[in-house]
């Protein structure tokens, strides 16, 4: 049993009760495969479903926080997610730059489509060693478009959009690319300053502001979804202290209004995803001492009710023995729902006690009707 502090299981309990409506509890969930996708990749996936069926993820392939040169790329799963193959990239890097930082999802036409930023000053991978953080955090690379015909296996680039706040700092894109279901896509883009929606009308090709999500060192990284109801719910992660809150859009992206959080803090960043019920499941990374982990907890089809968080896997010895600037690593989980009806989360790890070096991880698992107790259905 591990030990966790008696301050935090009272806070744990606090906020489980306040969010979790008529305290309703989560479905039991039933494990049926944990796999290793990537090795020596700190990854941030992002899953995507083609039409094809085949689950793409875009990855970034190295052991690092963005410390060396290089670019995103796609791997894909053509069995639910339990082997994956190297498979394109859709946007290459120029010396210097690591292009790191992306968004994807399907546009209108079932093509898939990315948004790829990143930020330059880095050295070659041989030379990653010597890398430093800057002083003076650089102005981000613009991001370029790429789409995909073929679940991402070839790319066409398109010239960057002008996507900059005020000043002339390049937003960077991040989670998904949705559809608004008028035939436009939205994408949530974040800077040092501000958040903001952006929307495409060309499936990807060029985007447009469509409204501030949030204005001053607020909001970052951020995921959203278009609710059956027609309104868009975001969660986002805080710059404060790592929680993520719920906002929501009832006029199509232009204003948002924050209602309140949806994890403690430490607790981020999430993903959304839509279930074939009309409920939300929403995936974080749980970064508390004593329970570091995937965590998921079940919504309502408006976002309104939520149920009690429950762990999906357990990373609490999420550690290598090598050296590094961070000691502990993992997290960014994102999901999918096959039409089987079984989800696949991938994540990232810096290490676990099975496998020492940083990977993405999978699990397959579905809800499971039999009684599970207490903290056992994460394990």
């Amino acid at each position: 049993m591990k030990t966790v502090s008696i301050l935090f299981a009272a806070a744990f309990l606090a906020f489980s009760t306040g969010h979790a409506r008529e305290a309703e509890k989560a479905p039991p969930i039933k494990h049926l495969g944990r796999f290793l996708a990537m090795d020596g990749a700190c990854g941030w996936p992002i899953l995507t479903v083609s039409p094809n069926g085949e689950i793409t993820a875009l990855v970034w392939p190295y052991p690092n926080h963005g410390f060396n040169e290089g670019a995103a790329e796609c791997w894909i799963s053509s069995d639910g997610g339990a082997r994956w193959q190297r498979a394109g990239v859709p946007v290459t890097n120029v010396p210097g730059v690591a292009r790191l930082n992306v968004a994807a999802g399907l546009n209108g036409k079932g093509a898939y489509a990315a948004l790829v930023g990143g930020f330059g000053g880095k050295p070659s991978v041989a030379n990653v060693a010597s890398y430093k953080f800057p002083k003076v955090t650089p102005n981000p690379e613009a991001p370029v478009p790429a789409i995909s015909q073929d679940q991402g296996r070839t790319w066409q680039r398109h010239p960057a959009p002008v996507m900059q706040q005020a000043d002339g700092q390049n937003v960077i894109p991040y989670g998904r690319i949705e559809p608004l279901g008028n035939g436009e896509l939205g994408v949530m883009c974040y800077s040092f300053d501000e958040l903001v929606f952006y929307t495409s009308r060309d499936d990807g090709i060029s985007w447009q502001k469509r409204g501030l999500v949030t204005k001053g060192k607020v909001h970052n990284e951020t995921t959203w979804l278009r609710l059956a109801n027609g309104d868009l719910y975001a969660a986002a992660r805080t710059w404060d202290d790592g929680h993520v809150d719920g906002l929501r859009s009832t006029d199509g992206g232009v204003t948002w209004r924050s209602e309140g959080a949806l994890t403690l803090p430490r607790q981020h960043p999430a993903d959304l995803t839509r279930l074939p019920d009309g409920r939300i499941l929403l995936t974080y990374c749980h970064r508390n001492q004593g329970m570091w982990g995937i965590w998921v907890r079940f919504g309502d089809a408006e976002g309104r009710s939520w149920t009690d968080p429950v762990m999906l896997v357990d990373m609490e010895d999420a550690t290598d023995t090598s050296e590094g600037i961070l000691k502990k690593d993992g997290g960014y989980p994102s999901t999918v729902v096959l039409p089987s009806g079984v989800f696949v989360t991938a994540y990232y790890t810096k290490g676990t006690s099975a496998h020492r070096r940083y990977h993405i991880g999978v699990v397959r698992w579905t809800l499971d009707t039999a009684p599970v107790q207490g903290r056992s259905a994460g394990n």
